[in-house]
């Protein structure tokens, strides 16, 4: 995946949707739905490598929504319509209802003679979307914008992909969000690739349990920024785990839990397990047929892809009735489920101090992982 920040050029066009015949009006301006459209072009510089074989990237990108000095069209919309703010530190964002992006070849070149070269942009998509807590009334908010995926290709050694251009229309609300405090937050990309990940990570600790070689860093398995986490518990009895530690534990609260995940095919279960310093009071099995289980249960729900990257959000509201909120996305992975802890895990004094990331006997295969946060609003 290539992440670009260089624009050409921005457009944009934001303005209140009108109302259906009968439809009742918003509350209030908080509550306004927005048409939103995002049109320019982003540089993206991507050079074939074969003139036999296609090149693929990922392109990723997120247009300026509310930049820094009041750009962008959700700041422009919050002054034109006089809409307030809370107070405090807070980010603005976008929440989705409707979306439609689109991305196109915008200026290729092809330096010397040509051969079999060729450029696509094959498919595109919503990056994945983000969760968040409301600044004024502390819910949750989901489907929040975070820029769209493109994937294209290049054939020939000298052939280049130079801009992309894009529309995207997008249907929603304007939100402020409470910026969360991160207490975890991996980092594989000191590690040499075939070691155990370090101790220290980006934010918080980790250690690994397990055979030897059982938790490792690779390089990784799709082209991606970053090196990725793999969990591959070999046979015998012991299971393999990836144990990262938060900074700060035992509060109330509400906690947002995300990762990517890579299953191949033949992949054993996959496990992600939220604990307490006493035992764990939630996990995830990615099953083989490509559901997630809760708890040992049988709630399942959702799907996921094998070979390709998909995203996993919990988010934990740690209350005096506690419950969960998780979210399948990206890569053809899809679903949403809410759930209630089990007893005795309610109320705040269980303690949430850990996320464990294993495989469990009889279970082999390895699975991957990377992008592993968790924040707390």
């Amino acid at each position: 995946m290539k992440v670009l920040t260089d624009f050409a050029g921005q457009n944009w066009l934001i303005t209140p949707t009108a109302l259906a015949v009968g439809e009742h009006p918003p509350a209030s301006i908080h509550d306004q739905k927005f048409l939103l459209v995002l049109s320019g072009v982003v540089f993206a510089n991507v050079q074939g490598n074969s003139g036999s074989q296609w090149l693929h990237e990922t392109l990723s990108f997120l247009p300026d929504m509310a930049g820094p000095q009041n750009s962008g069209p959700l700041n422009w919309a919050i002054q034109r319509f006089g809409i307030p703010k809370p107070s405090g530190n807070f980010k603005i964002a976008f929440s989705l209802e409707e979306w439609a992006p689109f991305a196109s070849l915008s200026s290729i070149f092809n330096q010397n003679q040509s051969i079999n070269s060729g450029f696509a942009v094959d498919v595109w998509r919503p990056t994945h979307f983000a969760t968040g807590i409301d600044a004024f009334t502390h819910q949750p908010v989901g489907n929040i914008f975070t820029g769209i995926d493109v994937d294209v290709a290049v054939r020939d050694t000298d052939a280049f992909l130079f801009r992309v251009g894009y529309n995207i229309s997008l249907l929603g609300k304007i939100a402020f969000l409470v910026i969360p405090k991160v207490l975890f937050q991996s980092n594989f990309d000191q590690t040499p690739s075939g070691d155990p990940p370090s101790t220290v990570q980006q934010v918080g600790t980790a250690k690994v349990e397990g055979p030897p070689r059982s938790v490792i860093v690779i390089d990784p398995p799709v082209p991606f920024p970053n090196k990725w986490l793999r969990v591959s518990r070999p046979n015998g009895p012991d299971i393999a785990s990836f144990i990262g530690f938060l900074t700060e534990a035992g509060q109330p609260g509400t906690y947002s839990f995300s990762a990517d995940m890579f299953m191949p095919s033949g992949a054993g279960v996959a496990s992600i397990s939220f604990e307490s310093p006493a035992q764990a009071f939630l996990h995830l099995d990615f099953m083989p047929n490509n559901v997630v289980r809760l708890d040992d249960t049988t709630t399942e729900f959702g799907s996921f892809p094998r070979n390709q990257v998909f995203h996993v959000e919990v988010t934990l509201n740690i209350a005096q009735q506690s419950t969960a909120r998780i979210v399948l996305s990206g890569g053809g992975a899809s679903g949403t489920q809410n759930y209630t802890l089990l007893p005795p895990f309610q109320g705040p004094s269980h303690g949430f101090s850990a996320i464990r990331i294993w495989q469990g006997f009889p279970h082999t295969g390895g699975f991957d992982s990377t992008n592993i946060v968790v924040t707390r609003a």
